[in-house]
């Protein structure tokens, strides 16, 4: 209990004027007349019942009723939050509840739930609540609900899921359900562990004026974080073995904790069945891997699991994938007559490629084919012009329908006049670069085929030297996505129809330039030939949390995703929902949730082909660095707060406490009914007195 005026309280002083007044009175008594006492002796007398309390009630209530008057003009106000509610109005109570996986660290789960379980006994008589679950998503029950039993269930039923925590979206959430609350108090109570990586996303949430935000953490001090190994993630190696292609997986793992880890079981599975296990030894604060015995991949693609013993978090010890057969993509290089030593760098370099794989076939202008450019799914036009027809009339068609064209121009280069829409300019004559030869000093970083070398240490596409090149009249309906350091243009791409053209203005050999013998000419070259067959790799796995478009995926090819015959079981064999996310129109898409592996299959097919996606946790959740719980506050609040349990201490000041609770009209009336009954029970004492049967 507070009061805005204290000074008034000195007015307490007045108590002592009824119990003067108690002490003083004397007793009434009826005049007998009696004659002259002139003659009679005098002798004192004492009353001892004149200095004697004789009604206790009376004194009290006359007390009471200054003692309430002075409080009320003192003017009352509680700071308990409880009792602030019954005074003044309910509070709006937003739980929110973190069930991001790193929650299911040690015991961490069941103290979290336990403190929401406390949050939610607190509440009393006009207080209204609303349990949100948050991980990188939101997952609310009823809002301001003041069913306590309801709260409780819905807390003893929460599950730990596979996200990762972001406190971003849940914040934002309570910030709605506080802004169009009713309720005089506001609090929102977050209950985690608070990982680091979570706060960036609160960034811009702002809680309404007046709230109070309640940091409850169940994280443990980083001193006691001693224990989690982490499965990083899997690499798969493809060889050839007596014609058959095989694949070797290398585990990664990282122990993060202070000692080391001796004889960690490693296991490697193939569609649920155990391959083969081996025991690791990682140091504290290292890393270690693990490499499988090599084993035959099938047509499809195969689920695999690599597994470590469990310990505190269990959610990474698992890393799913699949492994597919090696895409394969068809390049059909075209030199000229007698020229295959040209492309030597180039088979080469595309030789060495497994994911995917090249298949190159060499072909001089002369000898090639239509068959050929139709097996092809990249055409590269080495230092040639493009061929007679009918194979020039088939390359432009290949090209119009969605293929993809390398031309390389070097000094033989002649194009035909009638096929000059598929190169995006006028060649002119090479230009011969003086002294050490010209530099590439315009790279597009943010183009697929350089977007590579974009990170440090990645290769510098600077180094090369190049001593000719063939300038080109660029058309304003092409790009430049390379030049060299006077201006020209290095490479153009240019779209026909549905398919690409690239124009190098030098050769991809060692003839007008050194970049063949750079180490970055191999993965120049396979993102070129990616880029132009526009590839897309079959993903390993995913994140739980991201959403499945099957259209994306090669092997849903097969599917008709719009017949409505598609069904997908998540890792618990529960049926997952397909549909579109922004209209019906949109179909394939599936929200992933959880860790494991997806099964989808299309039922109006006949053979019951059925295929799998992997999904795994985000491994940045594993991190267990924590942040500072009030830093959190200070960024949704701007003011810092004190940690502490559900029912805190108000921030509000004293003036809007007051003005909210009112007490002063309670103690008012208090006195008031003291004074009355002070009236009556005086009146009664006096009657009583003067009775003569007294």
């Amino acid at each position: 209990m507070a009061f805005l005026t204290p000074l008034f309280l000195a007015g307490l002083a007045a108590l002592g004027v009824p119990l003067l007044i108690h002490m003083i009175q004397r007793q009434r008594a009826e005049v007998v007349e009696f004659p002259s006492l002139m003659f009679v002796r005098r002798i004192p007398f004492h009353s001892l019942r004149r200095q004697r309390i004789r009604h206790w009630f009376l004194l009290l209530l006359r007390c009471a009723a200054l003692a309430l008057l002075i409080a009320a003009f003192a003017r009352p106000f509680v700071r308990s939050a409880a009792l602030a509610a019954v005074g003044g109005g309910g509070r709006e109570v937003v739980i929110l509840l973190d069930r991001s996986y790193s929650m299911g660290y040690g015991d961490r789960w069941d103290r979290a739930r336990e403190a929401a379980r406390s949050v939610v006994q607190n509440l009393v008589a006009g207080d209204r609540a609303t349990l949100v679950l948050f991980d990188s998503g939101v997952q609310a029950g009823a809002p301001s609900t003041t069913d306590q039993a309801s709260l409780l269930a819905a807390i003893d039923g929460a599950e730990i899921s596979a996200g990762t925590t972001r406190f971003g979206p849940a914040l934002q959430f309570a910030q709605g359900i506080l802004e169009d609350s009713d309720q005089p108090l506001l609090e929102a109570v977050l209950v985690s562990d608070f990982q680091q990586i979570g706060v960036d996303s609160a960034a811009n949430i702002r809680m309404p004026a007046g709230t109070v935000v309640t940091p409850v953490s169940v994280g443990q001090i980083p001193e006691d974080e001693t224990e989690n190994v982490i499965l990083m993630d899997a690499s798969v190696q493809r060889d050839m073995f007596a014609n058959q292609e095989r694949a070797v997986v290398t585990a990664r793992l990282a122990n993060r904790g202070d000692a080391s880890v001796d004889n960690l079981l490693v296991s490697l599975e193939l569609n649920g069945y155990e391959l083969e296990s081996q025991p690791v030894t990682i140091e504290a604060n290292s890393s270690a891997t693990a490499t499988f015995a090599p084993f035959a991949l099938e047509d499809r693609a195969i689920p695999v699991s690599v597994r470590t013993a469990a310990d505190a978090l269990v959610h990474d010890n698992v890393f799913h994938f699949t492994v597919s057969p090696a895409d394969v993509v068809s390049v059909l290089v075209i030199v000229g007559l007698g020229e295959s030593d040209a492309s030597l760098y180039l088979e080469e370099a595309l030789g060495i490629g497994s994911s995917p794989l090249f298949r190159t076939a060499v072909r001089s202008v002369e000898d090639v084919t239509v068959e050929d450019v139709r097996a092809a799914s990249v055409v590269i036009l080495n230092d040639v012009g493009l061929p007679s027809d009918p194979v020039g009339e088939e390359i432009s068609q290949f090209v119009s329908e969605g293929g993809g064209l390398w031309a390389v121009l070097g000094e033989r280069v002649r194009w035909p006049g009638d096929r000059l829409d598929l190169l995006p300019g006028s060649l002119e004559g090479p230009v011969e670069r003086e002294g050490r030869g010209g530099v590439l000093s315009f790279i597009d970083y943010s183009h697929p085929v350089f977007s590579v070398f974009s990170t440090p240490r990645s290769g510098d596409l600077t180094t090369p030297r190049f001593f000719r090149h063939r300038p080109i009249d660029v058309t304003p309906s092409a790009s430049v996505i390379a030049r060299f350091d006077n201006g020209d243009a290095a490479m153009v791409e240019h779209n026909v129809g549905a398919g690409r053209v690239l124009a190098w203005t030098s050769t991809i050999d060692s003839f007008w330039n050194d970049f063949a013998l750079k180490p970055i000419y191999l993965p120049f070259v396979h993102k070129v030939v990616e880029y132009l067959a526009q590839y897309q790799p079959a993903l390993p796995f995913l994140t739980a949390g991201q959403v499945l478009d099957l259209a994306q995926y090669p092997e849903a090819a097969e599917f008709n995703l719009s017949g409505g015959n598609i069904v997908v079981r998540d890792p618990d064999e529960d049926r997952v929902p397909v549909g579109g996310l922004d209209d019906d129109t949109r179909v394939g898409f599936v929200q992933l949730t959880e860790q494991g592996f997806y099964e989808i299959r299309d039922t109006a097919r006949g053979d019951g082909m059925s295929m799998r996606v992997a999904v795994n946790v985000d491994r940045d959740e594993s991190n267990l660095a924590q942040a500072d719980p009030q830093e959190l506050v200070g960024i949704v609040t701007g003011r810092a707060s004190g940690e502490g349990s559900a029912v805190a201490a108000r921030e509000f000041k004293p003036e809007d406490l007051e003005q909210r609770q009112r007490l002063w009209w309670y103690f008012l009336i208090g006195a008031f009914g003291c004074l009355f009954a002070e009236t009556v029970v005086s009146n009664r004492l006096s009657r009583t007195e003067l009775s003569p049967d007294e």
